[in-house]
């Protein structure tokens, strides 16, 4: 009798007969999962086969011709700094993020901005919203609170359903507006028995919604779940399908959105895109130091303001350390904002090269304002904080640093460099510590 199921490998895609403890094309473990097999020929629920729609071929002249008014603008800065030239007509996006970061609200705020303005790829202003995990009571309270008293939201069509085929059906009736799935893993095909949320389900329904945006050129925005690694749930073969991955990301405590794109085929991927979360939704951030240095308590010894670089944005922010003896056979090296490893490093380098007493003291180091740094050019910063706790002397008033440091002790060079020093000279600060400044950490003397 032939199997009714086959084995899906969440990490590479591949399919398989029999389980396995390991996948045998990526290698890795425990990824194999039981799904019901693609089926080929999508049949409707009666049993019929579903007309498939005749292929259309063009030459590069006339392709390139049909696209007027390829992408558009969302009408929110920070957004279409990440995306680039816009929403692409065709586009499929994948919004990912932690529960409860705001990816919901920003796309509300998105279909408002764009169904109150006049694109030419969105001839009557009209944003499909497909309501699968909220009823449209729901999303029209969050619509209400966004927008304001002065409710003028007839453009947006609020669509209760968790079926892919009435979504492709509302899609076909009206091909001219900006769809949003909220989210993949709640919607369903009749196609696929399986349960909405697993693996072949997910892959199923996402490539009949990518297949529907990329005949009709409709623009499609996808929410997707994530798992507790902060990886997004379902198959990884999803991230490969759709056509920009973007990661809603920040500390739920703090009021800081950080918007990026790790994948984008119509634009960057460096750039990076800041909200701040308050009662009337995200809101633009054009001068994020200015939040993040509130309250800083200046000529204080363990703190130091270094620059990094969020996407193509010179960023200030202020890193403090705080190092005290240690009650404990092995000292406690605790970071929170950086690398646990990254602290590791800095510290056997300022042991290394400063002879630095630390090896018996705990080390503590925090980036304030709830922002995660990965920015190499943040080392030195760290490093100075340590420095300056441990000699329990404030680094020179009105300074500011940048820079990675290597194992040798040396100062190196990072990306924007020219970029970071200038803006550091425009907002004022009279001692910039960097890798034009100093050739190695010895150099740098705290007076």
């Amino acid at each position: 009798m032939k199997s009714s199921s086959v084995f899906f490998c969440n990490s590479c895609g591949n399919e398989f007969a029999k389980w396995a403890g390991q996948c045998p094309a990526c290698h890795e473990w425990n990824t194999l999962v039981e799904t019901a097999p693609f089926l080929k020929t999508a049949r409707t629920k009666t049993g019929q086969k579903v007309a498939l729609k005749p292929a259309e071929s063009f030459t590069v002249k006339t392709a390139l011709s049909s696209q007027t008014g390829y992408t558009f603008s969302t009408g929110i800065g920070e957004f279409d700094r990440v995306l680039g030239p816009g929403l692409t007509k065709g586009g499929v996006y994948l919004l990912a993020g932690q529960p409860g970061i705001g990816k919901s609200t920003l796309l509300t705020q998105l279909a408002l901005s764009l169904s109150s303005k006049n694109h030419e790829p969105i001839t009557n202003n009209s944003v499909l919203y497909v309501c699968s995990e909220e009823n449209p009571a729901q999303v029209a309270s969050r619509i209400t609170r966004l927008q304001g008293p002065s409710l003028k939201a007839d453009n947006i069509k609020l669509l209760n359903t968790s079926i892919v085929e009435n979504v492709l059906e509302t899609i076909n009736s009206d091909p001219n507006c900006l769809v949003i799935i909220d989210s993949i893993q709640s919607v369903s095909t009749a196609t696929n028995p399986t349960t909405p949320g697993s693996p072949s389900q997910i892959r199923d329904s996402a490539s009949y919604l990518i297949q529907a945006a990329k005949e009709n050129s409709v623009p499609m925005i996808i929410v997707g779940h994530v798992t507790k690694d902060g990886d997004i749930a379902g198959p990884k073969m999803l991230e490969h399908m759709v056509d920009t991955v973007l990661e809603l990301s920040g500390d739920r405590q703090h009021l800081l959105r950080l918007l990026r794109s790790v994948k984008n085929r119509f634009g960057p991927t460096d750039e990076t895109g800041i909200f701040r979360m308050n009662s009337t939704g995200l809101e633009e951030v054009k001068d994020p130091g200015a939040i993040l240095l509130e309250g800083r308590v200046k000529n204080a010894p363990g703190s130091c303001l270094t620059m990094i670089m969020e996407g193509t944005r010179p960023l200030t922010v202020e890193i403090q350390a705080l190092v005290v003896a240690s009650p404990l056979p092995i000292p406690r090296r605790i970071a929170k904002g950086i690398s646990g490893n990254r602290l590791q490093l800095i510290c056997a380098i300022l042991t290394k090269h400063l002879n630095l007493p630390i090896a018996t003291k705990d080390v503590f180091v925090n980036v304030t304002g709830g922002m995660d740094v990965k920015d190499p050019g943040a080392d030195l910063g760290i490093a100075l904080a340590i420095v300056s706790s441990v000699k329990d002397k404030p680094l020179p008033e009105n300074s500011i640093c940048f820079g990675e440091l290597g194992l040798l002790g040396e100062i190196r060079k990072v990306g924007f460099t020219d970029k970071m020093l200038k803006e550091a000279k425009s907002l004022g600060y009279s001692e910039v510590f960097s890798p034009l400044s100093h050739t190695s950490i010895r150099s740098i003397k705290l007076t």
